[in-house]
């Protein structure tokens, strides 16, 4: 009865060695990376930032970024519970406490010039001039960091969106 518990106990143990080894792997290689498109790669992000959406222009020649920086824009809505609880999420916002980079480290690449302005109320823009691909960034604003890099020249536009909260 012994021999047979300690085989049991045996082949059990095997069989979860054997099945998470795979699920090891798996979570290596999905924590290099967020999300990876044809010619994009999103590397890591703080947990406050809620969405990060590529998009590239394949119309112009520009070699150009657009980041767009800041809060979600809420959906309007005919309901005048939702549009009160829309105004009160906005009210709290400071005209001056837009998000901006403190600090962008180049890791690959490069660019000549970035320009600020206010696209909205809730974001800014970041536009960078004169950029050498491949482009890896990683931004700093506050305690929010973002990596991602670019690997096709043109002009793109990336949105990163911070939790309303």
């Amino acid at each position: 009865m012994k021999f047979l518990l300690s085989v049991s106990i045996i082949l059990f143990a095997s069989t979860l060695t054997l099945h998470a080894a795979p699920l090891q792997k798996e979570k290596a290689v999905l924590s290099d990376t967020l999300k990876k498109g044809k010619n994009f790669i999103l590397h890591s992000q703080t947990t406050n930032i809620e969405r990060v959406t590529f998009g590239k222009n394949k119309k112009t020649k520009q070699d150009v970024v657009y980041i767009h920086f800041g809060f979600p824009t809420p959906i309007p809505s005919s309901n005048s519970i939702n549009g009160t609880v829309l105004q009160s999420n906005r009210s709290y916002k400071d005209e001056d406490s837009l998000p901006a980079f403190e600090k962008i480290d180049i890791l690959k690449g490069k660019y000549e010039d970035i320009k600020v302005s206010r696209e909205t109320k809730l974001k800014n823009l970041f536009t960078l001039t004169g950029v050498q691909f491949p482009l890896r960034l990683k931004l700093n604003s506050g305690k929010e960091t973002i990596d991602l890099e670019l690997s096709e020249a043109g002009e793109w536009n990336i949105t990163i969106e911070l939790k309303n909260n």
